[in-house]
């Protein structure tokens, strides 16, 4: 049946049997958007622009990193005619996720108490982010951007998808389908961060399995087709190659095993049903 869906307001479907129900967060903290850049002038001032217009955002912490290009002039301009742009610069590549880490720590040092993370290389309209920072205001810890029902009846899905499904599966949420942390826009909970810790943002599998095993709030809140938009072109060629952006994820989905294991025992917490080693 696929994860429960999420119209912003309400639950639609019931989650696994013992989980909290959604309530009204007590917590009013502001939520900010975290975004990182790297060369993308194209796109960055539209990204700032949604992420602001977005209702319960209440600044933007972006972080440009690397950039040859006119990113941090446009993100400095930005940031002097709105005050709720911070603008930090790093002059070298952080390396891919990292901007998260880096984002996180900062907007929780601001005292935030939700975060809306979005790339910078491609614009989501207001209403499209909308849902994630509400699903923080009902309980919600982990809303993800559901990419599961977009990719059903592929006759391959990619290796990506099949080490989350497996993730998912691992950690007892099949219901999550092939959805986690590496896709964007997701938010999460103030707690949710100081749980998962915010280096673990860097490699997102991790997060998320530990955000699941630590018994936070783990949802698919909504769909954002962020495949299509995405697609390397003659003006906006990929950064990496494809082979190693999937080596790349497929060793971050090893690591997330590795903490499963560490903390759940060698079988990941299955059962071994009587079985006798010799």
């Amino acid at each position: 049946s696929g994860p429960p869906a999420y119209d912003g307001l309400r639950p639609v479907g019931s989650g696994p049997a013992g989980r909290r129900g959604w309530t009204a967060s007590p917590d009013r903290k502001p939520v900010f958007a975290c975004v990182s850049a790297l060369n993308e002038e194209r796109t960055v001032l539209g990204v700032l622009r949604e992420a602001l217009r977005c209702p319960g955002v209440e600044g933007v912490f972006l972080v440009v990193n690397g950039s040859t290009d006119r990113t941090a002039e446009f993100a400095r301009r930005a940031a002097a005619s709105d005050p709720r742009i911070k603008v930090r610069e790093e002059p070298e590549p952080l390396g891919h996720d990292v901007g998260r880490s880096v984002a996180a720590e900062w907007a929780l040092a601001e005292g935030a108490g939700g975060l809306l993370f979005v790339d910078a290389d491609f614009v989501v309209p207001a209403g499209d982010l909308a849902p994630f920072v509400r699903a923080l205001g009902h309980g919600v810890d982990v809303a993800l951007n559901g990419l599961t029902r977009l990719l059903e009846g592929w006759p391959s899905r990619g290796p990506v998808a099949s080490a989350q499904t497996a993730l998912n599966a691992f950690l007892g949420r099949p219901d999550l389908g092939l959805d986690g942390l590496v896709a964007v826009p997701h938010a999460l909970s103030r707690r949710a961060v100081e749980t998962v810790g915010p280096a673990a943002l860097s490699v997102p599998p991790l997060a998320h399995a530990l955000a699941v095993m630590s018994g936070l709030e783990v949802r698919v809140v909504h769909t954002v087709d962020v495949i299509t938009p995405n697609r390397p072109s003659e003006d906006r060629p990929r950064a990496r190659r494809r082979e190693e952006m999937v080596e790349l994820i497929l060793g971050d989905h090893i690591e997330a095993v590795a903490a499963l294991i560490a903390r759940r025992g060698p079988r990941g917490g299955f059962p071994g049903h009587g079985r006798r080693r010799p």
